[in-house]
């Protein structure tokens, strides 16, 4: 580690990268599924983090199914990039090993599609052995069944998995530019500091028997001043 790059904390960096996957318009229920891929892309040296630095809002969409049989399955991903979609392929492979003992998953049209490896260590989190191949905006995600779970209550299965032990335990390096431009752009997902929003937050004032008030002392010397 250097001037130029900061060691970040595993929590750190689920909070930050959480903070924009919401800012880039991803739908609720699907943060920290998206926040899991992006961070487990970055453990595993994909540059995780630099997917995520300017991008835009958008991209969003759900992946269409165009060819099935048995446990092998075409998918379209239609431009989605690759942290995008990890959750639904992975649910969509882990549903097919569930039936069929195996599943390949065909993939096209994925764009950042390097990042798709995230699914491999996501999906033994789930009980199954994930592995990615192909090039270009083709690739393939081929799942069998777990040989052998992480276990319950191991430091590996609280830092999330094998991928995240390191970093758990000491953090995840990561250049200091790049880090100091996501956590600003991170504290846009915040919520505007008003007087309303402090009373949902820490310490609230009360008035006399009334419950909670929008009334913000600091504000009001502020105000006056």
């Amino acid at each position: 580690m250097s001037a130029e790059t900061l060691r970040v904390s595993l929590r750190e960096t689920r909070l930050v990268t959480e903070r924009i996957v919401m800012l880039l318009g991803v739908p609720k229920g699907a943060w920290a599924a998206v926040r899991e891929a992006v961070v487990a892309d970055e453990s595993l040296g994909l540059e995780g983090l630099a997917f995520l630095d300017g991008r835009a809002p958008g991209g969003w969409a759900t992946p269409e199914i165009t060819g099935e049989d048995g446990p092998r399955i075409s998918v379209a991903a239609r431009g989605i990039p690759a942290p995008f979609a990890v959750p639904a392929l992975l649910d969509l492979a882990v549903a097919t090993v569930s039936e069929h003992d195996a599943a390949t998953v065909t993939v096209t049209d994925l764009a950042d599609a390097e990042l798709l490896r995230a699914a491999e260590p996501l999906g033994a989190r789930l009980g199954a052995r994930v592995r990615v191949s192909g090039t270009g905006g083709v690739r393939v995600l081929a799942a069998t069944k777990a040989t052998a779970a992480v276990p319950a209550g191991s430091r590996a299965a609280m830092a999330g998995g094998e991928h995240l032990l390191d970093a758990a335990l000491h953090g995840l390096t990561v250049p200091a530019a790049l880090w100091w431009r996501l956590y600003h752009r991170s504290n846009e997902a915040l919520t505007v500091d008003t007087p309303l929003s402090r009373n949902h937050a820490g310490a609230a004032l009360l008035t006399g028997g009334e419950g909670l008030t929008e009334t913000d002392p600091d504000y009001v010397a502020e105000a006056a001043s």
